[in-house]
């Protein structure tokens, strides 16, 4: 799929959850007003955010969204 093809998504949030049932990192992706959400249990607590975005981004990718970089946030 090229980026000709991928919706556009409207933003993405990163954060850490760790409670009973999951422990790591979370990607919320906002896209109208749906939040789709992929956990990283591999990614550690200390993954920097360049990383964490690009996360995201291939996370928005994988299922058909255009996610612009600027519009995710890191939040620790």
């Amino acid at each position: 799929m090229t980026s000709a093809q991928l919706a556009p998504a409207g933003s993405a949030e990163v954060l850490w959850q760790e409670d009973k049932k999951h422990k790591g990192w979370t990607v919320h992706l906002h896209v109208g007003e749906e939040v789709i959400k992929y956990g990283h249990p591999d990614a550690d607590r200390g993954t920097d955010d360049a990383e964490l975005v690009s996360l995201a981004v291939a996370d928005a990718k994988d299922d058909g969204y255009e996610l612009n970089p600027a519009a995710v946030k890191v939040m620790r």
